[in-house]
């Protein structure tokens, strides 16, 4: 009885020195106030595309969401990769993040994406974004205050 109270004794020890045993921190990124995991890769083009449109759309329009989504995805398919995008998801979701507008923005990225909605013919070969204050003749489209152009001459 001695030994078995003993042998317990010593399995509880040595469970309490196995935790006490430091272990490393993950290592870490920041992305302004945000902190995310270094190892996190986000390269996903419907999710990244989804960011584009969460960060740029400031109306609750279907058509800008749609052409926003339409072109993150020529960007991506024009550069030939998804970039991470990992840091401007974590800042998203976290700073004051609205599960309506996020929805909405994956919505939009999946109906281009199906072909269910088609961006206006204008708009369908641009290829990046910039606020028309920046734009140049470049331009394809105008919706609200965002210009829609290609970066290739």
């Amino acid at each position: 009885m001695i030994r078995a109270l003993l042998a317990s004794l010593l399995l509880a020890l040595g469970g309490c020195a196995a935790s006490t045993i430091p272990v490393p921190a993950p290592e870490t990124r920041t992305a302004g106030d945000v902190t995310v995991p270094a190892d996190l890769v986000i390269s996903s083009p419907r999710i990244c595309a989804a960011l584009a449109v969460y960060e740029l759309a400031d109306h609750d329009d279907w058509g800008l969401r749609a052409t926003i989504a339409g072109t993150a995805l020529n960007g991506f398919r024009g550069a030939g990769r998804v970039p991470d995008c990992s840091a401007g998801v974590a800042v998203a979701l976290t700073d004051g993040f609205s599960a309506r507008r996020w929805q909405e923005a994956l919505d939009a990225v999946d109906a281009v994406t199906s072909g269910s909605y088609s961006v206006p013919l204008a708009c369908a070969r641009a290829d990046a974004v910039a606020p028309l204050s920046k734009a140049d003749a470049r331009a394809h489209c105008v919706i609200y205050d965002l210009a829609f152009v290609s970066r290739a001459p």
